[in-house]
This record gives structure tokens, sequence and C-alpha cells, in this order.
């Protein structure tokens, strides 16, 4: 299993100048690739590969002394980017997406140097600190928050310049523990005017953006000569302002989804569509601002991490099935309460939480029994719900 560590460091000035040259030499040689693989197909009707590519990066680094000084994996992770972006522009050609065909790069815009192949040998340690010393990068001290993992098991190195830093991500090959014994299932329904619902009753507040600053600093921006200094200055400050923002974000789903992780010990989840749900204009911004997807990814992250199982379940009419009978009562998106005939009355989240855990305990092999009378528990103003029991799960 993959784990990555992401991890601040501490670059002196003329450091962050060297990295700048070397993401410009980067941009550089993407470019290059490019076109040669453009003006291959039109002469041949055949592109480049990526091993063709190493060879010739060979022969630029034997002609070019600023290339044969730096190390020469930094530079087999700009070709292997470029594979990257090819196959997959050929990917969405073939399922009939739109295809987006790879464009070239501007020096100022290439932030980040990969380095997948050697990297265990790269990172030093050096008495209480982290160095990462790559050949023709400056010296790079890696400052991180938790204890990391033996050097052998480091597979890959990214080093990226953000607005706000540099961040270095290592990422390293772990060992999966054993899966814990099954215990406290719950399900997890998502929505917009509650960010998560629990099958236990429990909900999590939606996200709203203060996008006071924001507009401001976007207004400023539009009001500046493009070209100018000013206006990079006044791109700079948003882009900072959005990247404090983004972190804020990343940290609480972080906590909050090692908090659910740490508290149940089986999790089943919606697994959503969420390119069709942003075809509704009108709830298109509010769906974008939960961030389904990134919480999902970072839950089944520490799910795997934690030997919790964890499954993602088909949606479909999960709010429309009582949890109770089984019973289908069809409903609008403006009906936030459940009322079944056969006298089961919930909040429509909660309801929907229920079936996701059903659904999900019998894709995990598991054998649920429906209580036939409910347990009656008052929360406040909340509505009764039904009692599940697990009996097994695989």
């Amino acid at each position: 299993m993959i784990r990555t560590y992401k991890c601040r460091v501490r670059l002196s000035k003329p450091g962050h100048e060297r990295l700048g040259e070397i993401f410009a030499m980067s941009a550089e040689l993407y470019n290059a690739c490019l076109e040669e693989r453009i003006d291959c197909y039109r002469k041949t009707g055949e592109s480049r590969s990526y091993y063709d590519q190493c060879k010739a990066l060979t022969e630029v680094r034997a002609e070019l002394p600023e290339f044969a000084d730096i190390n020469l994996q930094v530079f087999r992770g700009v070709l292997g980017r470029i594979d990257k972006a090819y196959k997959s522009f050929f990917r969405r050609v073939r399922t009939k997406e739109k295809a987006g065909f790879p464009r070239f790069k501007s020096g100022r815009r290439w932030r980040t140097i990969e380095i997948n192949d050697q990297a265990w040998h790269m990172l030093k340690r050096e008495g209480s600190k982290f160095v990462l010393k790559v050949k023709g990068l400056p010296r790079i001290e890696v400052k991180p928050s938790r204890e990391l993992p033996p050097n052998n098991l480091l597979k890959a190195i990214r080093i990226t310049r953000k607005p706000l830093r540099t961040e270095v991500a290592l990422s390293y090959d772990l060992q999966a523990p054993e899966a814990k014994p099954v215990s406290n299932p719950v399900g997890i329904d998502m929505g917009v005017s509650k960010r998560l619902t629990l099958s236990n009753g429990e909900t999590v507040e939606k996200r709203e953006i203060d996008r006071k600053r924001l507009i401001r600093l976007q207004r400023s921006v539009s009001r500046k000569k493009k070209g100018s200094n000013n206006r990079r200055k006044a791109v700079s400050l948003l882009a900072k302002e959005w990247q404090r923002l983004t972190d804020k974000e990343r940290d609480y789903l972080h906590r909050l989804s090692a908090e659910i992780v740490k508290m149940y010990g089986f999790i089943a989840v919606e697994k959503l569509r969420t390119k069709s749900m942003l075809r509704n204009r009108n709830l298109a911004k509010s769906i974008q601002e939960q961030a389904w997807g990134r919480f999902i990814t970072l839950l089944n992250e520490k799910a795997e991490s934690a030997g919790v199982k964890m499954v993602e379940v088909d949606p479909k009419g999960t709010s429309q099935e009582c949890s109770s009978c089984g019973a289908t009562v069809q409903k609008n998106l403006s009906v936030r309460t459940h009322k079944c005939s056969c006298g089961y009355e919930a909040d429509r989240d909660v309801n929907a939480a229920i079936n996701i855990l059903h659904r999900g305990i019998s894709i995990a092999g598991g054998n649920l029994t429906r209580m036939a009378g409910r347990m009656r528990e008052k929360r406040g103003v909340a509505l009764a719900r039904p009692r599940t029991v697990l009996e097994s799960v695989n």
C-alpha cells in the first residue's frame, strides 16, 4: 500500500532561484518532447514512445552540460509526465470523453519535480534533520510533522512549489495492516444541506466558503493591465488566498475522516457520479464546495491503513426506499422527512444512510436482521429510526 507524507521544506534564497531554473528547464524539455511527438506522427503516422525519448535524453545530456549537471531521474520524471498525458488522451478518445490534447507548458507555470526511481538514497538523515540531496538541486531541508518510515521503503519524491510555500511529498510502499474485527457499523449519506449524515443520526454541517476576500482579490486582478508587474502581484495574492482555504479544508477533511475511522469498524458510503450531478446548475456550486470525492479518497486511505473495512454502494433509490419495511416512497428533493405507510418516520437523509448501511453489509457478505420493533430514541427533536443488527461481515 502506497502512502504519501507531505512535508514542508527549508530553502535558501539562492536555492529558490536554482529551483526556478530547474523548473524552466523541465518545461523546455517537456515542450521539446511534445513537439517531437507531434512532428513524428505527422511524418510517419506513429508517435514516439517513452523509451525512444529516454534514448534521446541521453544525447541531449551529452550535448548540453546544464542538463548533464542535474540528476537523470529529474528529467525522466518529465518524460514520464508527457507519456502519461498521451496515454490519458488516447484513453479519453476511446471512451468518447472530451479528449483534451496535451498542451505546451509555460516555464513560469511549471512547479513540480518528480523522481520515481532510486529515491531511497536521496533522502539523508543528519542528526535530527532530514536533507534531500539530489545532484544539481539545491540543499533541501525536509521538516516532517511526524515520524517517517524507513528509507528503504521510499519509492517516489515530488517537490512542488505552491503559492505559500514549497513542499516535498514522500511516497512509501508500506505493508497493509491486518483487518480489524468488524464492530459498530455505520452508513454515510452525503448531501448539500448537511455535508454528511450518519445512519446513527449524527450529522456534519455543510461547508460554506467565505468569498468576500476572494471576490475583492479577483476584482483587483481584473482591474490590472495584463502583463504588468502589478497584475502579477495581484494574481499572487489571489493564489495565496486560495491556498490558505485549500490547506484549511484539507486539514479539516483529514481530521474528520480520521475520527470516523477511529469510531467505526465498518463503513458504507455512496459511490457518487459527481460529474453527472454537476450538470444541475442550481446545485453545482454547492456540490463542489462539499468536496465529496476528496473526502471519500481520504476516508478510504485511512480505513485501509487502520484495517477497517469500507465499501462503496450504488446510491440509487436510497432516499426513496423505506429502511424499515423496504417499500418505495416517492418524494422530491424539497421533502426532507421520510414517512411510510408502515408507520416509520425519519429524516430523509438518516433513512438514506441506513439504506446505504444495509447495502454495504450485503456487498460485504454479511447478514442483516431488521428488527420487527423499532428502537425509539429521542435526539432533541429528531425522529425515531430503526435498529439494525449486524450478525457477520466477512
